[in-house]
């Protein structure tokens, strides 16, 4: 796999030897027995000052002709393809190139690849749609043809090299002497990226950096022009980058049985077991993965960057290279038997605080003393492989300080940035929570502050602040815990959701959709709440739930479910309308309107001759007299009469 966007790992089809590749074309060739160094070259033409990228790379064997001293044994190549279309192929022991075709391709050659110790081809792929074979001796391209439209991204060549394996956007398998395509396969969703074939040649295998699954085709039968589907897909966390195949102990006459090997981005290593009788069974067998170190922020940096079956060792093992790109640690595990259960294996890192380098520099106390007071480069996971200066300790400063390793100063390119570092990994260590990274710190406190994740009962919520939602609802659904899947469900909020969705293995996830559409159906008003769930499965794993066969019932219920409601919603809408007509009809009358109903509280008329003004009181309008005030309106007309009569008698 790349440790890097510029580098790339591989090992040799023995085991024997591991290979690092830069773009630019340098190359570093590992002893996979010691982890020394063995040949260092760049795959540049002879007399060239510079090279084109390297895109593609690829182990080869041919067989060397007897000698007196020769024991006959293959000669192991390096076949390399370039931006410029070039192939060319190098001698490991020496370090030097073999031949370079030039005439190839006409754009970038995306795949190279050799056959097996019988045969004498080398076998590449390009952008222009083109594939060619080519002498593994003299490096004469022997034929050429078309094998498609578009570009082609990868290619394997069987054992016998009777049959190629092509990847592009499709894949398809061509037989390479008559160049007649066999049998064709849908592919992946991206460009493939990774082939192998199974040992005897029955079924091939593909992945592609978009999807998190190797897929196995059957590579059997009568050519036929129609599209094969898959005939098993193998599920993982992360895309895988690398794969490898080897055939399994336990296989009999009747059934045939091979292990797969798969190396994911982030560099997770996952071993199958694949039985063949009338179809194909896979069983995931381990897991192998770097332990994290959490007290050292560098380790966590480490993972493994390749690995491949072990095929000279009697039982059957795996060789793993992790550590650093400078310096690969090469480990060799034993694989467990077969169980019901997978087995999780942890290895431990070898590189403890990084690879000492002699340094160039010398001083005339090195010549004296050069193990206690030489200055040496350290190359460590900090600096990925750019060499730091360690700057000798003085015998004052040891004294004063104690601990020289925790207080050793770095004359670095990062001067201070180093130290602080070095003091803050100090008071980590010395922290309540040493042993939690500051990635789980944060993601820890996004949930223990989010509403949707607090659960009834307990105040504190049903998730401490140091355990994934991920990790808990992967146990309750392997452990069918139907309280810890309620926990998990009654969580809305959105980001949470999708950020746990998406850490779910494949396999995980079709029993999740299984559990959430049976509940949906089952209670129906859980419909918003499900909805948020069932939104980020398919948004995150469309892919894998298209083609995995068992989870067709899952969304053929889910599609029922949702035609169900849009077929009521249209008919409840118009119901809603028409009482809403009923309930306005029916409502009371306005106050106001009543109470102007009642008539005007006041009259006003105009007489023409008089122009008096009557007015009428509110009072009697209503009908309630008041006795007093008419008493006392009579007296006063009494009055008015009695002074107006003398009035006219004193005109009179």
């Amino acid at each position: 796999m790349r440790d890097s966007s510029r580098l790339r790992f591989a090992f040799n089809p023995a085991g024997s030897t591991l290979a690092v590749v830069s773009d630019e074309g340098t190359f570093r060739l590992f002893d996979t027995g010691s982890g020394r160094l063995q040949v260092q070259f760049a795959a540049r033409p002879q007399g060239a000052e510079t090279s084109q990228p390297c895109t593609s790379f690829a182990w080869a064997s041919i067989a060397q002709q007897k000698a007196k001293r020769s024991s006959g044994s293959a000669r192991q190549l390096i076949v390399v393809g370039n931006g410029a279309g070039e192939v060319a192929a190098f001698d490991t022991a020496l370090g030097e190139e073999i031949w370079r075709v030039s005439d190839c391709h006409q754009g970038s050659v995306t795949g190279v690849a050799g056959a097996g110790a019988g045969s004498h081809h080398i076998y590449s792929v390009g952008t222009d749609a083109m594939a060619c074979t080519i002498d593994a001796l003299t490096g004469k391209v022997q034929q050429q043809f078309e094998a498609g439209k578009h570009a082609l991204t990868c290619v394997k060549a069987a054992s016998d090299g009777q049959s190629l394996l092509l990847g592009s956007s499709g894949l398809a398998v061509w037989d390479a002497v008559t160049q007649q395509r066999l049998y064709k396969y849908p592919g992946h969703v991206t460009p493939a990226d990774a082939l192998a074939y199974s040992p005897d040649g029955q079924y091939a295998l593909s992945s592609s950096l978009g999807e998190r699954h190797v897929a196995v085709w059957k590579a059997t039968g009568k050519a036929s022009k129609k599209t094969k589907p898959a005939a098993a897909l193998l599920s993982m966390e992360q895309p895988p980058v690398q794969l490898d195949v080897a055939a399994a102990s336990n296989t009999t006459a009747k059934i045939s049985c091979f292990n797969v090997l798969a190396v994911s981005t982030a560099g997770r290593v996952c071993v199958w077991q694949c039985e063949v009788s009338d179809s194909v069974k896979s069983t995931l067998r381990a897991t192998i993965q770097i332990e994290q170190d959490t007290t050292s922020p560098s380790r966590q940096q480490e993972s493994i960057l390749a690995a491949c079956f072990d095929s000279s060792a009697a039982e059957e093992a795996v060789l793993v290279a992790s550590g650093l790109s400078a310096k690969p640690t090469i480990q060799r595990i034993i694989l467990p038997p077969l169980s019901a259960a997978p087995s999780s294996i942890d290895i431990k890192s070898q590189t403890a605080e990084g690879v000492l380098l002699p340094s160039k520099h010398k001083s005339r106390s090195a010549q004296a003393n050069p193990v206690k007071d030489a200055p040496m480069a350290v190359v460590g996971a900090d600096n990925s492989g750019h060499v730091v200066m360690l700057k000798p300790h003085s015998r004052k400063r040891q004294a004063e300080g104690g601990n020289g390793s925790d207080e050793a100063a770095l004359d670095t390119q990062q001067g201070e940035g180093q130290q602080a570092v070095a003091e803050g990994r100090e008071q980590q260590g010395q922290g309540q929570d040493a042993e939690l990274t500051l990635e789980q710190r944060v993601n820890a406190l996004q949930l223990h502050q989010t509403p949707g994740v607090q659960g009834a009962g307990d105040p504190a919520g049903p998730f401490d602040k140091a355990v994934s939602v991920t990790v808990l609802l992967t146990q309750a659904l392997r452990a069918d815990d139907r309280q810890l899947l309620e926990k998990c469900f009654a969580i809305s909020n959105d980001k949470v959701v999708n950020s746990t969705v998406q850490q779910l293995a494949p396999q995980d996830v079709a029993r999740l959709l299984q559990v959430a559409v049976q509940r949906l159906q089952s209670s129906p008003k859980r419909g918003k709440q499900i909805a948020t769930w069932l939104r980020a499965m398919l948004l995150h794993h469309t892919a894998y739930l298209m083609s995995a066969p068992g989870v067709q019932a899952s969304l053929t219920g889910l599609y029922q479910a949702i035609e169900a409601r849009l077929a009521l919603y249209k008919p409840l809408v118009s119901l809603q309308g028409r009482l809403d007509l009923v309930l306005a009809q029916a409502a009371p009358a306005d106050p106001l309107s009543a109470h102007l109903a009642q008539g005007p509280l006041m009259y006003h008329d105009e007489d023409e001759s008089l122009q008096e003004v009557e007015v009428e009181d509110v009072l009697a309008l209503q009908g309630k007299p008041d006795a007093e005030s008419e008493s006392e309106e009579s007296a006063e007309s009494d009055q008015l009469s009695t002074s107006s009569s003398d009035d006219e008698s004193e005109g009179d």
